[in-house]
């Protein structure tokens, strides 16, 4: 199909996608905190039992020439393989965020990003190997495409999952890197815009479960399949989206339409939002941090988390609908969408990590005390704040009364650590996290030189991805 025929906003984002202008050094250096954030979270998730057990099936076929797996032995064909990273990066919860109309994870595309480059370098020897420059400029775009859509267009209300989005942004990206001509990206583009796209009632009461952990995988290596399909020439839809009665805006969005509101540039990559130093959801993390200090004050006035009468939360409106949770908590992706599972592991162990989530401590009876001490309602100024694109806040305020206290005392943190503006705040932070994902894996001893490549090695930019992705496998 010729390029004009398309409907604009794919014209739009593709043509994007393909620009070749340069970024800045500082917008290519929070690439490479995003990369080494969500690499982290990869290796992390590959010592999850609950992860290794999908991963590690045996309904993947290995391929001795095919991508390496960061966190596992594996290599794997394409799909399989940005598959198992986009879900190793997405499983426990921390990798980074971004909060909109729609919400989402950009780093989730890195599945996509990551398989693509490294199968073209494998499977195309006539071209040069693809580096890791053109990595980091391939996902500034896919952050970009990818948070610029959750700006304006809300997939949640209709009960669809925002993944959607990260289906969008793998299939431009994977076509971009292994590259496709522009028309071929279209038609990528337009397959996933009319595919199935997933309910979100894995990520809410009744329902929650482990799926939300490994759908953002699913999405991503969804998207690099419709670009390797574009490879040999599968046709495009031109009115994928504005079709009358069958196409997406009349049949999936009801009437509205599929937009973008900003120009694209690297505004994403630039204000995203990181998970430091806890693996909670993100409406939680100032939540979090206020009841480890609460805990702190706790205890220097000479009272203990057992001496809690009750705690009261005031937050945001979008905290209400996914975290706000009572009743029982069936597995690790119920405790960490539930709000008052956070705040009362972060009272009574003054921290909150991966192992939090899962037994001993997720059945023991003074946790679960606390846990049914604690509510939350909204309040209407955080909600407005939280929207406010001048402040894209995330408070919480947390009020806690112990037996024999004559008051409450309280603590409201409006912007958590890796918030853009805590951001000098948050490198070493994410520095620290990074070594503590490494730590129970077998790339503990080479976390330090692993550390300095991603951040400050002049040899990474050149170095190609098959390499890269070497130094963070083993056999």
């Amino acid at each position: 199909m010729a390029h004009a025929e398309f409907d604009k906003i794919m014209i739009d984002l593709v043509d994007y996608a393909y620009e070749q202008t340069a970024f800045n050094n500082e917008t290519l250096w929070m690439a490479r905190f995003c990369l080494l954030d969500s690499i982290g979270c990869a290796i992390a998730a590959s010592t999850d039992t609950d992860c290794s057990r999908l991963m590690r099936s045996a309904q993947f076929s290995r391929n001795p020439q095919g991508v390496p797996v960061m966190g596992t032995p594996l290599r794997l064909g394409p799909i399989e393989a940005a598959f198992q990273i986009g879900s190793m990066i997405r499983w426990l919860e921390f990798n980074d965020t971004w909060l909109a109309q729609e919400w989402g994870h950009p780093s989730d595309n890195l599945g996509a990003i990551l398989a693509a480059a490294a199968w073209r370098s494998l499977s195309d020897s006539a071209q040069p190997e693809v580096s890791m420059a053109a990595v980091l400029n391939t996902m500034v775009r896919a952050y970009e495409i990818h948070g610029v859509l959750c700006l304006s267009n809300c997939f949640n209300a209709l009960g669809i999952d925002h993944v959607v989005l990260v289906k969008v942004a793998s299939a431009i990206a994977a076509a971009q890197i292994i590259g496709l001509s522009k028309d071929q990206a279209l038609s990528a583009l337009s397959n996933v815009i009319i595919d199935g796209h997933a309910l979100r009632t894995y990520r809410h009461a009744p329902n929650a479960g482990t799926r939300k952990s490994w759908a953002a995988g699913d999405a991503t290596a969804r998207g690099l399949q419709f670009a390797l399909f574009a490879q040999a020439d599968e046709m495009g839809y031109p009115t994928a989206l504005t079709a009358k009665r069958w196409g997406f805006d009349d049949a999936v969005l009801r009437g509205q339409s599929f937009n973008l509101t900003r120009d694209l540039s690297d505004f994403v990559i630039n204000n995203i939002l990181f998970k430091v130093p806890n693996p909670a959801e993100y409406h939680a993390q100032t939540a979090v941090e206020a009841a480890i200090n609460l805990r702190e004050k706790i205890l220097a006035s000479g009272y203990s988390p057992e001496s809690i009468e009750y705690v009261r939360v005031e937050t945001t409106r979008p905290a209400i609908q996914i975290i706000d949770k009572s009743g029982v908590l069936n597995n690790s992706a119920d405790r960490d969408h539930c709000l008052q599972y956070m705040v009362a592991v972060g009272l009574q162990t003054g921290n909150l990590t991966i192992r939090d989530f899962h037994e001993p401590l997720a059945c023991d009876p003074q946790l679960e005390a606390l846990r049914h001490k604690i509510t939350c309602t909204e309040r209407p100024s955080f909600t407005e704040s939280y929207y406010a694109p001048e402040k894209r806040a995330i408070p919480n305020a947390l009020y806690i009364k112990c037996r024999g206290m004559t008051e409450e005392i309280a603590e409201l943190i409006e912007y958590p650590l890796g918030h853009v503006r805590r951001r000098e705040e948050c490198f070493d932070a994410l520095l620290t996290k990074f070594h503590l994902n490494l730590s129970d894996s077998p790339l503990r001893d080479r976390a330090d030189r692993l550390a300095d490549i991603l951040t400050s090695d002049s040899a990474f930019d050149t170095m190609s991805v098959n390499e890269f992705l070497k130094l963070f496998s083993w056999h």
